[in-house]
Order: structure tokens, then sequence, then C-alpha cells
């Protein structure tokens, strides 16, 4: 009798946890998913960026819902003032990456129907319970939206010199309440600023002063987003 009890007992208790975990939105996906990416980078010579890296990403994920947007998680010495990262969307571009839709399947021709505008997040991405400085692609609203399974391409500039190596759950695809961590194989921003003069490069200090003050000024990027 003792030991039914007890067993009742921990099949309450189980459930009682299971049920708490799925309210907070933390209950682990029953689906297989997986999330990762390649990256490269390449040393600009000439136009606006020239002596920075532009650091591109192919992503491939197959999740149990549909692509809610992606992260890609940086070091912590990332957030001193003199690392930069910077946008197309940040200097008049229309996006920062693209992807297949929502209803496309592995084995079909990829075309990209999706496009997503990228940002610098210091704090992390709160949605998920991230505090790392991360970089944070989601779609563009009014736009076609990615689906379960997809691959994209997406890219940003930097004055950081990359580092090359396999680096585990960097990549965090967020789909629906749940969250996957993947790996990044290739480039991946070391966090070690471009030696002077190239940290300047062709930008100019003012349009650096302003593309820093509009990163570390919340304020500037809510307006940014109600304005959107």
């Amino acid at each position: 009798m003792y030991d039914t009890r007890r067993q009742i007992m921990k099949g309450w208790l189980a459930l009682a946890l299971a049920m708490a975990a799925l309210s907070l939105g933390w209950g682990a996906d029953a689906g297989a998913s997986v999330i990762s990416a390649v990256g490269s980078a390449e040393l600009i010579s000439e136009g606006a960026f020239a002596g920075w890296y532009k650091y591109t990403y192919d992503v491939t994920w197959s999740l149990s819902r549909g692509l809610s947007h992606w992260d890609l998680v940086l070091k912590p010495a990332c957030t001193q003032e003199d690392h930069l990262f910077v946008f197309d969307t940040d200097v008049g571009g229309a996006y920062d990456g693209l992807s297949t839709g929502k209803n496309w399947s592995t084995g079909d021709p990829i075309v990209f129907t999706v496009s997503y505008e990228g940002d610098f997040e210091a704090s992390g991405d709160p949605s998920i319970g991230l505090t790392s400085p991360l970089m944070k692609w989601e779609p563009n609203e009014n736009n076609n939206q990615p689906g379960k399974r997809g691959v994209g391409t997406f890219w940003f500039y930097a004055n950081v010199i990359p580092e090359y190596n396999t680096f585990e759950d960097v990549v965090v695809g967020k789909y629906s309440r749940y969250t996957k961590y993947g790996d990044l194989t290739g480039a991946y921003p070391s966090c070690e600023v471009i030696p002077e003069p190239f940290t300047v490069g062709l930008l100019g200090v003012g349009t650096i002063l302003t593309m820093l003050t509009r990163r570390r000024n919340p304020e500037f990027l809510s307006q940014r987003r109600r304005a959107e």
C-alpha cells in the first residue's frame, strides 16, 4: 500500500512539473528540431565598408513550427563601444537577410521569398531568456514568413577580426514558445578590433558615432520600431 501511494504521488508530481513547464513556455519540444549555420568573412577592399569584414551566414533549420527569428550569440567583449556591428538597413538598405518561405520543403528549388532586418542587441534576447550580446534577425512585417524547414543567407559588417572553428550553441532559433540551440561552423566575430586606420575606413567618424549612438540608445530603437 505504501509503495502504491508513493508511486501515485510521484506520478502527480511529474504531471504537475510538466504542466508548469508548459505554462512557463520552457517545455521540451517533442519534435527532432535542428538549426545550424556556416559562416564566412570577407575583408572588404573598397566602398563604404573598406577595411571592415562582411560576415555572411548560411543557416539551415528543420523545426516543429515555423521559425519566428534567429540569433547569433556573441562574446561579452563585443559590447565595448569601439566594436562596431552595422547592417545594410542601418545605412539605408532594404534588408539584412533572405530565406525560403513557409511553403518550402526539403528538396524544393531554393527560392528566397522572405526578407529580414537585423539588429545588434547588447542586452540579449528577453523573449528566450538570453542576456549575452547577440545579432538578431527577424522577418520583415507584411512579408512572407519562414516555415518549419528552410534555408537562408544573412549578413552584417563589423570592424572586428574573425576566428574560425566550430562554435557550439551560438545559433539560436525561436519558434512558437520553443527554442533550439545549434552550432556554427566557420567564421565567428572574435571581438578583437581591426587595428587602425581600418577601423574608420571610408565611413567617416561622424557616421560611426551616429551608428554607435543609435545602437546604444534604447529610446531611438523603440522610436524606430514604432515608426516601422
